[in-house]
């Protein structure tokens, strides 16, 4: 990781000065069992191995956070710096905001560890309600959440419609509580599926000669890592539906993989006649991500 990509992260991402391996190698032993010590005496960390990766990013979330997390076995595996430069995108992006109650979130996806809820949580006290379809991911969820302490700060909502974003939730919420419910969500977030489903296994979308190879092996469900269309039809899904739910959530936003998905979820909002709009990167090692949000509120200016 060179200095010039740790610059490039988010100027308050605790990461932009790396963890001390050999410190948390020493403090933690699952973790010292998946590290591998070289001649020099660095403590080196394979990031091809999946187990390495799981126990990298389980003692990273309790040493900086003091979160205990588990994930289930062959679910997608959350990268914590690239996760901490949302949450902390999240903040400047509310930080503006015109009203003065407790800021609350809406997790489109939360998977297994539910990282993105308990982050917010935990972090800065932030009342989350996490969607999700997967049971396995649901029981895990529910697990973290509980294991953590968070049961009255992280709601979870088990989907049983996967083709939907907010509507079953927004419905339930509704019949349940009628025309009294609460104040509308600040945000929402969403880490959505990279790949389109209708494209063959082998297809990749990196081109070798302008990006690098992936530094980190790949993991996740089917559904966590691909959907029909992809990220972009994911996204656009969402965009659609945040017209129906606009006076529900106060800013929507969504990470992207690809620039060229960024430019097409743009071209998206344009032909809606969407314009109160803006974009990030998400700069994390070897890898670069794109953030995204749009608001209907005239009280918020997002360019």
């Amino acid at each position: 990781m060179t200095s010039n990509i740790r610059r490039a992260m988010h100027p308050r991402n605790i990461f932009n000065t790396p963890p001390d391996f050999t410190e948390l190698a020493i403090k933690y032993p699952d973790f010292r069992r998946v590290c591998k010590l070289e001649l020099c005496g660095k403590v080196h960390i394979d990031y091809k191995n999946e187990q390495a990766l799981r126990a990298l990013t389980k003692t990273l979330l309790l040493e900086y956070f003091k979160l205990d997390v588990e994930f289930a076995p062959g679910s997608l595996i959350p990268t914590l710096p690239l996760r901490l430069n949302y949450i902390l995108w999240l903040e400047d992006l509310l930080t503006d905001r015109s009203c003065n109650s407790t800021v609350k979130g809406i997790d489109i996806g939360c998977g297994s560890s539910c990282i993105y809820s308990l982050l917010a949580a935990k972090k800065n006290g932030w009342p989350m309600v996490a969607l999700e379809t997967n049971k396995s991911n649901l029981e895990y969820a529910a697990s973290n959440i509980e294991r953590n302490n968070l049961t009255e700060m992280v709601s979870l909502f088990a989907q049983k419609q996967s083709n939907q974003i907010f509507e079953e939730f927004f419905q339930t919420t509704h019949d349940k509580y009628g025309e009294s419910m609460d104040s509308p969500y600040d945000f929402c977030l969403c880490n959505p599926p990279f790949f389109d489903s209708q494209q063959t296994e082998t297809c990749n979308t990196r081109n070798p000669k302008k990006r690098p190879p992936p530094h980190n092996c790949p993991t996740g469900y089917k559904e966590e890592l691909s959907c029909l269309g992809g990220e972009v039809k994911f996204v656009e899904k969402i965009i659609d539906e945040s017209i129906r739910y606009k006076t529900n959530i106060r800013i929507f936003t969504s990470m992207l993989g690809l620039k060229s998905s960024l430019n097409q979820i743009t071209g998206s909002l344009s032909s809606r006649n969407m314009s109160n709009w803006c974009t990030t990167k998400f700069h994390q090692g070897n890898t670069t991500r794109w953030g995204i949000a749009w608001t209907f509120c005239t009280d918020i200016d997002l360019k």
